[in-house]
Parts: structure tokens; sequence; C-alpha cells
């Protein structure tokens, strides 16, 4: 097998004149929709790529040096890739040639995207520059919707750099690529995705996946990387009786992992059942949500994402295609559900338990300083809910609300700004009435109603889970690059302790008054209506947290790489008063700190040794990456940017420096 630089370096004018990829075809076979046990496969799942496959595609390519660059990983490559190396970008001498990438294509079946950053259309520098689309991009540009439909954009551009964002939301005046990918695959195969993990393995190319591109920490960003882009893979089944090699038997749902949290609902909701999700409209069922555990408006009554699954399907970043359940590949199977996104494959479908219907409650409202008689009263009022988690929790339900100072009550303005606001987004009481409802928050109202606090409840009922929470959750705004997040689980045993309590209580008052805002939820990983599984990789924190608190610093569009640098700081040690409050917890992955202390115990807490091992086992070249991925510490994002390295995407990825 000939190295990385003779791959790369293979097609020559010559041989560019004498391999016509006109004769090639798409590199895929049909099989039977089975996956050795159920479920069955999905119709995009039986299109596979095979040793067979490759061994044509080497007949037609009549050139093994680039034949091989489409083979699945052997005990030779994984040996070789095992030593690591930076990976190359557009331009460096290693990077595929443009005959390469046109294969590449071919064998795709056509379906490679040579990717421009979205709003590259505002540029006149750029050859794609249309001032009408632009308007029409920019009037969307905070729209979810916009950001899922494209290959490479992310929804929190701050990871790709800041860079090419229509105005006024831009920094800068000029585009680049910045950290969005130089390729992306749009997958609609199996196959697809194994000749794209096989062909960024034996490249040492960047590789990142991307379903909506709805992450806190910019996962489907990387510089010079090719993406993955499973959004379309969306077939579903519903199995009215489904026998799991857990032992689980009873209703189940098949999803492929470009559904998203809406689609789930919905299609539950036609078969008469439940699922769990996350409360976004936009979030990806199937990718780094349940690989992270996977929160959601259910968990305190069934439990994280998680949780649910009782079935995968999976590449791996050997290339290959597998099922994984409790009896069929384990470990791939326990350290997906709980052990983060970018690890060690790519999910392309999963099943997972279908949940009674429930009729369900939600509530909405707010109230500001100016709803009560002073300062003191508005920050008792939010104290007298503290003092209910317990409560709520145990009765299966979950808040999610906002404390800021804003006269438009989102974020907090300045330090010092007296403009408090509570906002409760939504409480959701699953299996609850309204009137049952209303009985459990009367200890919190009556409260509030002592303290003369005014507030107006929106109660929003229905006989199901769907019709509640599309109505409590409407899509939330996207796409700016001015807040960074810091967060923390916090167990029941702070609110079971006066003295804690009231510590955290002062800690979100200390917080507003120094300019950050705290979204806050009240929530349990342990639902009451289930028994948590003990063969899966959730942090163990979750199963004893009552609070999942985010606490984030703002600044202008316009403002410097030293302002970000130093609000990213202060926001990161500030969060060390809710770390001394609950030292022993940890934070969740998918909406945490980038530049988390300790992070792989924060995030993995006592299962991080095992998925590390795990991680060396099943992907020994490091191919998957992410910044807050299991193995991250052995990587650095050189960043571009003036700030430290691997503080986001923008930069060359490369083995961690001694």
């Amino acid at each position: 097998m000939k190295g990385v630089r003779e791959l790369a370096l293979v097609a020559s004018a010559s041989l560019a004149q004498a391999l016509s990829t006109a004769s090639l075809s798409a590199a895929a076979t049909t099989v039977a929709a089975t996956a050795g046990s159920a479920p069955l496969l999905f119709s995009y799942e039986t299109k596979q790529l095979t040793d067979s496959v490759l061994a044509d595609v080497s007949a037609s390519l009549q050139n093994s040096t680039i034949a091989s660059m489409f083979d699945f990983a052997n005990n030779s490559t994984a040996k070789r890739s095992v030593r690591h190396s930076c990976k190359p970008m557009p331009g460096d001498l290693l990077w595929p040639v443009d005959l390469i990438w046109n294969i590449f294509d071919r064998l795709l079946g056509g379906s490679l995207i040579k990717t421009i950053p979205l709003a590259s259309v505002c540029y006149p520098d750029w050859p794609e520059y249309d001032a009408t689309m632009c308007a029409t991009i920019t009037a969307d540009w905070l729209s979810s919707d916009l950001h899922m439909a494209d290959p490479t954009s992310i929804m929190l551009p701050l990871y790709e750099g800041r860079t090419c964002l229509p105005s006024p939301y831009n920094y800068t005046a000029s585009c680049t690529q910045g950290a969005y990918p130089a390729y992306a695959v749009n997958v609609s195969s199996v196959a697809q995705i194994q000749l794209a993990v096989n062909f960024a393995r034996n490249l040492n190319l960047r590789l990142v996946v991307k379903n909506t591109g709805h992450d806190f920490n910019g996962k489907a960003s990387g510089k010079g990387a090719l993406t993955i882009w499973t959004h379309y893979l969306k077939e579903k089944t519903y199995y009215p009786s489904f026998k799991a090699a857990n032992g689980y038997v009873g209703p189940a749902i098949k999803f492929g992992s470009g559904i998203q949290v809406f689609e789930a609902y919905e299609f539950a909701k036609s078969v008469g059942h439940s699922v769990v999700g996350g409360e976004a409209v936009t979030v990806g069922l199937g990718g780094g949500y349940t690989a992270g555990g996977g929160h959601s408006p259910l968990s305190s009554m069934y439990g994280l994402a998680a949780d649910q699954v009782l079935a995968m399907q999976v590449v791996l970043a050997d290339g290959r295609f597998i099922t994984a359940s409790t009896t069929e590949n384990p470990e791939v199977f326990w350290m997906l559900r709980g052990g983060g996104g970018s690890t060690i494959g790519v999910v392309t479908s999963l099943t997972v338990k279908a949940l009674p219907k429930l009729e369900t409650t939600t509530v909405t409202f707010n109230f500001t300083v100016n709803d009560t008689p002073s300062p003191d009263a508005f920050w008792a009022a939010v104290g007298a809910y503290l003092n209910e988690f317990e409560a709520y929790v145990d009765a299966g339900t979950y808040g999610y609300f906002y404390i800021g100072a804003s006269a438009y009550e989102i974020g907090t303005t300045y330090a010092g700004d007296t403009d408090y606001y509570f906002r409760m987004e939504s409480f959701v009481a699953p299996n609850m009435s309204v009137t049952e409802t209303k009985a459990l928050l009367a200890p919190w109202f009556n409260t509030l109603d002592s303290l003369n606090v005014s507030y107006t409840p929106w109660y929003n009922h229905a006989d199901n889970f769907y019709d509640a929470w599309v109505e409590a959750f409407p899509q939330e705004y996207v796409g700016t690059d001015v807040v960074k997040t810091a967060s923390r689980l916090l167990p029941r045993s702070v609110f079971q302790s006066d003295d804690l309590r009231n510590q955290t209580w002062a800690a979100y008052r200390d917080a507003v008054n120094q300019g950050l805002f705290v979204v806050g939820f009240h929530i349990s990983g342990t639902g009451i209506a289930v028994e948590p599984p003990t063969d899966n990789a959730v942090l163990p924190a979750w199963r004893d947290t009552l609070s999942h608190v985010i606490v984030g610093s703002e600044w202008n569009f316009t403002s410097s790489w030293d302002v970000i640098e130093t609000s990213s700081l202060f926001v990161t040690e500030w969060m060390d008063v809710l770390r001394e409050i609950a030292p022993d917890s940890g934070a969740y992955m998918s909406e945490a700190d980038l530049i988390e202390p300790n992070l792989q115990d924060a995030f993995y807490g006592s299962n991080y040794p095992r998925l590390y091992s795990l991680k060396q086992k099943y992907d020994p070249s490091g191919l998957f990456f992410a910044l807050t991925a299991v193995g991250a510490e052995d990587w650095e994002v050189r960043t571009v940017d003036p700030l430290p390295y691997s503080w986001n995407n923008n930069g060359r990825l490369c083995p961690k420096s001694s």
C-alpha cells in the first residue's frame, strides 16, 4: 500500500488523460432489508458498499493506488494511520487534486458538493455575488430553516470563525471559507457514507458530520473538512410490537438519523404514541443529541433520549456498516448512547421506545422587576421557584426559564442593569390536566401572590404531547456569534439543602448583576415512570440531577476578538461558583463550555476511561473529532483567529503539541 503522499500525488497530468471518469458508476449494491435481527433496514440502508463493489471499482479504474483511496480499513491501513499527522487543507501538497474529487463524486452518484459559505452571495468579490439572493438570505438569517437547508452552515457561527455573515450580523466586511468545510456529501444511502468515511480516512482528511447544524459548540464545522450531511435521511417506521435484544417488548419507532424533533413528535402522535426528543424544533434526533444523552421535556417522566434506544445502525470508522444492540456490537451500542457524538461512527438510524400517548399541559408566563414591589421581591419570587424544584421534578414535570436584566427581556444588557426579568418559556406537565397542573403550581404561585408579583400564566392543554409542545415551543432565533455559554448540572442534594439552594439563588443574582444571563431547567435524567438503564454511557451525574443551568455572556456583532476572549474567560471562571456548589456533578456536553476545565470528567465522568479505550479500538486514526468529544485531548485546532488553540474550528487540525 502506498503512503498518503503517493495517494495524493498519483493523479498526474498523464494519468488524468488516460483515466476517464465517465465510465464510473455509483459504487453501491442493494442487499436484503434485514440487519441480522430486527429492525429491518430502511431502503437507503440497503444500498451498501461491499468488498465486491470495491473490487468492481478497482477493475473500472485500472489503477490500484486510486482504488485504494476508497478501501475499507484493514490491518495495514489501520496500522499506518495510527501515526497521527496534521490534516491537509486546500492548497496543500497532500490535498487531493480535482481529478480525485471527480472520481469520488462519480462513485457517490453525483452527491458531492463543493461548498461555499451561505452568505457569500452578499460579497462582491465572490463569484456567487447576487444582491437579490443576499437580501433573501439576510431577511431569513435568524431562522433555523435557512441553516438546516445548507450543507455546511451552522446555527452558532462563533465556532467557524465569525466569517462571511451578512450585514448587520458581520464582524468584518470580508468573506472567507473560514471553518465551513470545503466539500460535503449530501447522503442518501449508506454506501455514500461508507465511501466518504473511507476516502477521508485513507487520505487523512478532516471529517465532520452535519444533520441540522444545531449545536452549541459548532461540531459540524471544520476548516478544510469533508462533511457527511445526513439531513435527508428521513425514513421512519412504526412497530406496534417490537422485541428488543435487551428484553424490551412493546411498541417502537425506527427513525432515520436525519429526522428532527418536530418530525419525530408528529409521527409518534400519528401512531398514538409519544417519544423522547429535545425541546427545540430544529434538533436532530439521531446525531449528537442522543449520543450526548439528550435531555427532553419528557425526561423527568421517561429519562434521557439515550435511554430510549433499542438498536442502531452505524457506519464505523473502518467503513463497515453494522447493527448495534445489547447483543450485536454491544460496545458500540454502549458508547453511542451517551458517550458523545463525533466519536467512532455515523449513525444512520435508531430504533426507540414508543411511549404512551400523554395528555400534556404547558404553562407560559413572565414577570419583570416592574411587576414586583422591589428588586428584593423580584428575587424572592425567583427563590420561591427554586424551593419547588424537587416537588416539580418528582411530579415528572420540566421547566425551561430565562433570568436576566434587559428592557427587551433577552439576555442581560450590561453589568449593573436592574431591568430584571424572569421568563418561563414553558413549564411542561406530561400526563397532567390543567387542574392538576394548577394544583402543583399553587405553592409557588401563592408565594408570588403574597409578594404582590403580577403575572398572567397561559395554560395550554392537549390530549397528546405533540399538540401541547408545538404551541409552547416556537422556533428559536439562531445565526449570530454574540454569545458564549457554560453550564452545570445541579444534583438533588443542592435543593434539599437550604444553604446550597440559597447559594444557588444568590449565584443567579450575582451572575445577572455582573452582566451575565441564566438559562435554566428543572429536569431529571431519571424519569419517574421508568428505571434508568445501566448499560449506556450517559454521564452518571445526570441520574441525580434536578437542574441543568446555562450561564452566558454577550457582546456586539462588531466586538473585537479581544472582547470575545475576555468575555469567554469570564463566564468560564464565573461558573466556578456553581462548580463549587456541585463539585461532584458535571455538565451536559451538548450545551456546555467549549473550554470547560477538566472536560473529560465534566462531560463523561467515571465512564471516560472506558470511552477513551473504545475510541482507540474503533477509531485508531482519530478520524472522528470534535473539540468536546472523546479523544479530543489528543488533537488541537491551530486556530487562525486571534484566540488560543482549540477555541474554535477555524484552523488546521493537528496532533496535540508536546
